[in-house]
Parts: C-alpha cells; structure tokens; sequence
C-alpha cells in the first residue's frame, strides 16, 4: 500500500521529467545531428586558455594559475581548478558524458530548476511542467546558450530552487528549506556568475524586508529571526564550501578593471572611486523606450545584424529600396549591438499583472518590487538619475557591466508570479470574480478584464500613434545621417531614405504589436470562457500553458533559429594558424638554436596521430622554448584571442584584465608607443603586410643602469613616454630607502640573463654579473609572485608600472620566479574541509526528516 502510494506521488514528477527533456530535445533537435551552437563568445573565448591546456596536456601541470600567453600575463582565478563544492559541477556535466548535447541539457535544466519552485509552492505537475517549459523558452535565456555563456545559464537555472529553499523557511518548514536552500546555493556559487548571484541577492534582501515587514504586523518576530538563522546558517555553509573561489575572487578584483585604477589623469572629478567607470557599466542599457520589449520584442527591431541576412524581414521593404536598405541594421536600438531582446513574454506579463491585482499582499510584494526595480535598474544611462544612485551609493554594483542583463533574474519573479496565478486562477475561482470600480464604469468590472483592456489600450495607442513612445533612428544612425545633411545636393534624397526607413520600421514594430494584442485577446477569452463555465480547468490550464509556450517559442526562434546550428566545427576554423603565425613559427625556429631539435623529440614522446595535434605541439614547444610577444594590429587586438592560441600576446580578451595593464593599454600600447612594446618583448608586430619584426624588442630581461625615482602613478606611466627603459628603470619613491645598492655604471660586456625555463607560473633564469644591477624582466608584476635568488627569497619590485624589477648581486646566479599564492592554497583546504561538513550535515538532517516523516506516519497509524 505504501508502494502504491509513493508510486502514485512520484509518478507525475516522472512524466514531467520525462516531458521537460522530449521539448528541449525538440526545441534543439539539430543538437541530436551532430550540429552545434557556436556564438561569437564561444568562439572568441576558446584561445584565452590555450596554455594551460597545453601544460596540462604535455606536462600534466594540473593547477596553473597564471596565464602567460594574454595580456603579456595576469592571474587566472577565475578559470583556476577549486576543490570541495567545484565538485558539484560534475551534476551539470553528466548528461554530456551520456551523449547529450550541452544546448539540450542547457534548457533542460532551466525547466527543472524553475519546477522545483513551483513544486515547493503547491503547484500541480501539470501547471508546473507547462509553466517550466515556457519559462525555459524565455528569449534572453535561448540567446545566451548560443552565446555560450553556460556558467550565466547554470547560475540562472539554480536561483530558482534556492529561492524554492527560502520559501520554505519563510513557510516554517525549516528541514527541507535548509536541506534545499544550502544544497542549491553551494552549487549556485559554484557557477561562479557573480553578476547575477549579485542581481538576485538584490532581490532577496527586497523579499526578506517584506517579510519581515509582515511577521512586525503580525507580530511574530521571533519566528522571522528563527527562520532567518536557517536561511543564514544553509547560505554560510554554502559560503564556506565556496570560500577559496570566493576569496581569491574578492582579492584579485581590488586589482583588476572592477577595482579601482590608481591614476587620476582625469578622474579628479568622478564619484566612483573604486569601480568601473560609469559609461561602461552602462554600455548596455534598455533604453526607455526599448524597455517595452518586455513584451513588444521588436520594439527595436530584435537583433543586430543585416536586414538582407532575413530574406522574410528584407521582403516587406518596397522593391525598389531592397539594395539601398539591405545593409542596414535589423536594430535600431542605442546598445552597443544585441543578440535579442530580454522578452518576458505578453502572456506572462499579463497573467503577472493579474497576479498584482489579485494575489496575497505579502507574496505580490516579494516578486513585484524586485521585478520594478530590475526594471527601472535595466535602462541604466538611460535612466541614470535613478541609476546613479546604486553605482554611487549600493556597494558592489559598480563591479558590473550590461544592466539590461539584470531582467534576467527579473523573468524568474516573473514567471514565478505568473505560473502561480494561473494555478490559483484554477485552484480557487476567486480571483476571477474579484471587481473593482473605475469612474468610467458604473459598475464594478473584473480585475483581469481591466487589466487586459489596459495592456490593449496601451498597445493600440502605439499602433495608432507609433512615434508617441518610440524613435526608428538610432543614435549613430542620426550622426551618419546628421553628417550627410552638411552636403546640400543630397538632403532631399536623404530625406526620402529616412522617411522609408522610418515607415518600414514602424511596419516591423507595428506587426509585433498585433502580435501581442492577438495573444492578450485569446487569454483573455479562455480566462472569460472558465469564468462562465464554459470550459473546463483542463482546458483552461491547457489553453494558456500552450499561448505561453508558442508566445516564447516563436520569439526566441527569432534570436537562435536552427540555422545557427552548425556541422563544421566553427572554433576549430577560427583557430587555424595563420600565414602570418606560420611565418613567426619558422622564423623562431630559424633564430634559436636548438628548437628543432626540441620539436623532433617532443613528437617522438608525444606521437601526434593528426595535423591538428601536430599544430598544438608546435605551438606548445615554440611558446615554452623561445621567448617573444605578439602585437596583432589586424582585428581589434585587445578584443580578440586568436593572437593567444598561437603565441604570447600583449593583447587579447578578458572581462577582468589586470588594472594596470588597461591603463598602459590605454595611455600606451593603444597608442603604439615603441617605449612600451620594447619593454613587453614585442619581438613581432602583425601587420596587413604580414609579420613585421621589432629589433628593439628587450627580451625576456635586461640590466638597467639607473632609476627614475616617482612620487605618484600618473608620474610613473607618464614616464614611460621620457625615459629609455633600455637604461632606465621607473619605480616609487617609497621603495627607495628599502631598494639595496647596485652599480650604475654601463652593463659590462661579460654580464649575461638566460631565461632557462619557462612555465606558466614557474620562470627560471641564469644571470652573471660583475656588479650589483638593477634587472627588469618583461614579465608582469602581481604582488602574489615570489623571487629566489639561488634559492633563497628576495625583495622583488614593480617598475615601469607592469613590470618587475630586481637587483641581483654579481657574481653568477640562478634566479626563479614562483607564481604559488598562499591564500589560493590554504584557502583550498578550508573549503574541502567545509564541504565535508556540508555533506556530512545534509546527509543528517535528511536522515532526520526521513526518520521525522516515519514516526508521523507511525502516529496516524496508531490514531487509527
């Protein structure tokens, strides 16, 4: 009997699983055909870790926490390999080793995560698995998979099962909500999004300030700090099982471009003294009128991109104007470019209201004022007397980029209310029978009925009246235009341009807003039709689940169409050398003695079975036994990684680069100051020629006679344009009474630096001297690197603003460099250690609810 029945309970949860993985199977189906998804950062982020790999591979070098081959070297924390709680990723990966595709089980876990909320909440299966898979389908959410920007996604996929656990808590059912609140949140931090660990977090503190708004009215204050002590006693263990990358995160982000730069060459004035600057955190903002994508997804025009790469959307031009419009922009909107709108889906967007109007105060509050905010929060610049406030004045929130990113966790709240009103719609007919009067009714009329008939008005005001919230040029557009008008002969003609333009642009925004009045009508209806018992809760529940799924589906297929699924392997085409890196390649094993030699017995070791494996070893063997830097000026050298997968390069990607070295980017290697690139050992330069060849490249170290002495930051890279870093070394005021003696006579002609050895975090040196000099090594300084002189630690020091500096005694001495932070490593331990505690405490406490829920039954069993 007690088989049937859990059988009977478990079964539906089945089925949903089961459902849930058929329709991202199908929504994906080109995955199963051996096609992928490859998106410009999956593409451009490959090369960023091509050396580790390679230390991996060919020197079984596990753990390598310094990146040599980008930005001439920065530390690489946030690839570094964490243990304790880094081991629950292994959850996520699964199904990858079971054959399926990562864009499969990408949405996969998405419905699952947002169907343990609704679960937790009371929510049938039905509704629940209807609400998961359209939620799951939600157009920001799609994007980013073909972005391939999995932690984000994993991360999304996680909040909502943590905040399933804190419902619980706020519920009183304190074992499970500890149980799933610590299990999810340690995994959450694991995917190591902090933007949007910090955007929910937000809205967390929003929920928990109207919680405890409602336990100070009803006076039950004791059992808010009850259940906040569980809420805080699962977060602090999820904190302690992820405190290594935790740390080591907080710790590298003082110094990289989300901390503070020590310049203040114009910076005098500005308000953010520690944080990004303003204009790039609001590099992607909504817009106010763009915000109304929310539910007109086109309002802008969806996504960059060319409108003759749409053969439908290049059809509605006029004929004659296809060839002069095909170029243009699908988007007109003011970001940088967009891969789609955040669209949170009319139908949802409705049934939230409903929800507002309709639902208990206290939960309506949790979800609605996040929701309000985020969406105030998302138009950024735009809005900025309201977004000034949280980058001046909400600590952290100027450590991040992209506000419109923030209506990611704004569709969760969202979704999370509208699912929930449709399952009270049907659970109680209460809510469509709530009226409410408005002066222009004499009688009061249903809630759902006035909110309906105000989204429609609204949409049929922008259909009547499409210039009286939106704009069809963009800003750029305006200036190209602007600048065309100075030539009289041309105005005219340019004027019917822009006025075609405009036409074909309200004609796509126009069509969008149809589209949404049709769905707001037709849920409306079904909403009407069961209020009147003309249909059943069946087909109610039935009908609005599949409006929600098609409203998404069709959107998103807008953004990632199965086109964007590929059978050749994007990356790899990418990644091919170039003629200009097969070039550099022989010319290092022209000009140093031995390298030959040393690529015949690493492929005898290491017997490369393909070309492409031949190529890697090449790369790996050139890279660790000649020592030079590559400027490619071709592409946009400080937004692209392809320099890095062949060579070490002053260039590259990465959203956390070093600080300094972005401000030497700015004040100098954008400006090709030969000083500097001399100083990086830029032997090659990439030009449209091919590989060009600096002379004056120093090398991997060089001896300096002098130092100039500065006072300040600004002092010391402003020298960098005065000095002959040759000669000279540039270093603070404040290491001179610490700085030992040397010689500043001429390096004499017997002196001698080999750079022995290299690994990523481990550099080897031989250097002979007559006297006591001053070495700069064209290696970048971290404060976490350690100097041996002949094994035995010494003061090392930062020069030339990036650089490290040394004074090595005469005589002849092995010098090495150690990259091995103790904080990374004891912090490793104590993370381990707090994972086992975290295991060892869930295991007891699902032991003890087991145990709990046996005695209950054991009880009504003896009540009866």
């Amino acid at each position: 009997m007690n088989l049937k029945i859990t059988l009977n309970k478990v079964l539906p949860h089945l089925i949903a699983v089961i459902a849930m993985f058929v329709v991202s199977s199908v929504y994906f189906y080109p995955a199963l055909e051996g096609k992928s998804l490859q998106g410009e950062d999956v593409i451009g982020s490959y090369g960023q870790h091509r050396e580790a790999k390679d230390f991996r591979l060919y020197e079984n070098k596990e753990t390598v926490i310094w990146n040599g081959a980008i930005f001439s070297g920065m530390p690489d924390y946030i690839n570094a390999p964490y243990k304790g709680a880094d081991n629950l990723k292994q959850i996520f990966y699964t199904p990858g080793k079971f054959g399926i595709p990562r864009e499969i089980t990408a949405v996969f876990w998405y419905m699952i995560g947002f169907y343990i909320l609704m679960t937790v909440m009371g929510v049938t299966p039905r509704i629940a698995v209807g609400g998961s898979i359209a939620y799951s389908l939600t157009s920001y959410y799609i994007i980013i998979i073909l972005a391939g920007h999995y932690m984000k996604i994993y991360t999304l996929a996680l909040i909502p099962p943590v905040l399933a656990g804190i419902i619980l808590c706020f519920n009183r059912k304190y074992l499970w909500g500890f149980i799933i609140t610590a299990f999810f949140t340690t995994m959450m931090i694991t995917m190591a999004h902090i933007q949007m660990i910090y955007y929910f977090l937000i809205a967390l503190i929003i929920i928990g300030a109207v919680e405890l708004i409602h336990n100070i009215k009803e006076k039950t204050i004791l059992q808010f700090t009850k259940t906040m002590a569980v809420v805080i006693a699962a977060a602090l263990l999820a904190f302690a099982s992820n405190y290594s990358r935790l740390i080591n995160y907080y710790k590298y982000n003082e110094l990289s471009i989300r901390g503070n730069s020590e310049l203040m060459m114009g910076r005098e004035d500005s308000q953010i003294k520690n944080g990004l600057d303003k204009d790039y955190i609001n590099s992607w903002s909504s817009g106010v009128d763009e915000s109304m994508m929310v539910i007109v997804p086109d309002v802008k025009g969806g996504m960059t991109g060319a409108i003759n790469q749409d053969s439908n959307l290049l059809n509605k031009l006029p004929s004659q104007y296809r060839n002069t419009f095909g170029g243009f922009n699908q988007y007109w909107g003011n970001q940088p470019f967009s891969g789609g709108p955040n669209y949170l889906g009319v139908v949802f967007v409705l049934l939230f209201l409903i929800g507002v109007f309709t639902l208990k105060q206290r939960l309506k509050f949790q979800l609605l004022l996040p929701v309000v905010l985020f969406f105030f929060l998302a138009m950024g610049g735009s809005f900025s007397a309201f977004t000034d406030l949280f980058i001046y004045y909400v600590p952290m929130y100027n450590k991040f980029r992209a506000p419109v990113s923030i209506l990611a966790v704004a569709s969760i709240l969202l979704c999370f209310m509208a699912v929930y009103t449709i399952y009270n719609i049907i659970k109680s007919g209460e809510i469509l029978d709530k009226k409410t009067t408005l002066h222009i009714f004499k009688k009061p009329k249903p809630v759902y009925i006035l909110v309906s008939g105000g989204m429609l008005i609204f949409l049929m005001i922008n259909i009547l009246f499409p210039n009286l919230f939106n704009t069809y040029i963009s800003y750029s557009e305006q200036n190209q235009f602007n600048a065309l008008k100075e030539q009289p002969d041309v105005i005219s003609q340019l004027n019917t341009i822009i006025r075609v333009l405009v036409d074909f642009r309200i004609s796509v925004f126009r069509a969008d807003l149809w589209r949404a009045v049709l769905f707001i009508v037709l849920v409306t209806a079904a909403l009407f039709f069961y209020s009147k018992k003309k249909i059943s809760q069946t087909v109610l529940s039935f009908a609005i689940i599949i409006l929600a799924i098609i409203d998404f589906w069709g959107v998103s297929r807008r953004y990632v169409s199965l086109n964007s699924f590929k059978k050749e392997d994007l990356v790899q085409d990418v990644y091919q050398l170039t003629n200009a890196d097969r070039q550099i390649y022989q010319m290092q094993l022209n000009s140093v003695s031995g390298l030959s030699e040393k690529y015949d017995e690493a492929e005898k070791k290491f017997n490369p079975s393909d070309d492409d494996e031949k190529q890697q070893l090449e790369t790996y063997i050139i890279n660790k036994y000649s020592h030079y830097r590559v400027f490619n000026t071709i592409s946009s050298p400080f937004q692209e990684n392809v320099t890095t997968n062949a060579h070490r390069s002053i260039g590259g990607y990465h959203a956390v680069k070093l600080r300094r070295y972005q401000d030497l980017i700015e004040q100098h290697i954008s400006k090709m100051n030969p000083n500097v690139l001399n100083m990086l050992n830029t032997k090659y330069i990439i030009t449209e020629n091919g590989p060009q060849i600096n002379s004056e490249a120093l090398g991997a170290a060089w001896f300096a006679d002098s130092v100039k002495w500065v006072n300040s930051a600004d002092e010391e890279i402003l020298a960098l344009n005065e000095v002959n870093v040759k000669t000279t070394s540039i270093i603070r005021s404040e290491a001179k009474n610490m700085f030992p003696l040397f010689s500043s006579n001429p390096v004499d002609s017997s002196a001698s630096i080999v750079l022995t050895n290299y690994a990523p975090d481990n550099l080897t040196y031989t250097i002979s001297t007559p006297e006591n000099k001053i070495v700069v090594f064209s290696e970048i300084y971290y404060p976490d690197w350690k100097v041996f002189i002949d094994g035995k630690e010494s003061e090392l020091y930062s020069a030339n603003y990036v650089l490290r500096a040394l004074v090595v005694p005469k005589g002849e001495h092995k010098i090495e460099f150690v990259f091995h932070p103790k904080l990374f490593y004891n912090s490793q331990k104590i993370s381990q250690i707090s994972f086992f505690v975290l295991v060892a405490v869930l295991v007891v406490t699902i032991g003890c609810g087991i145990c709990q829920r046996k005695t209950n039954s054991s009880i009504i069993k003896a009540d009866d």
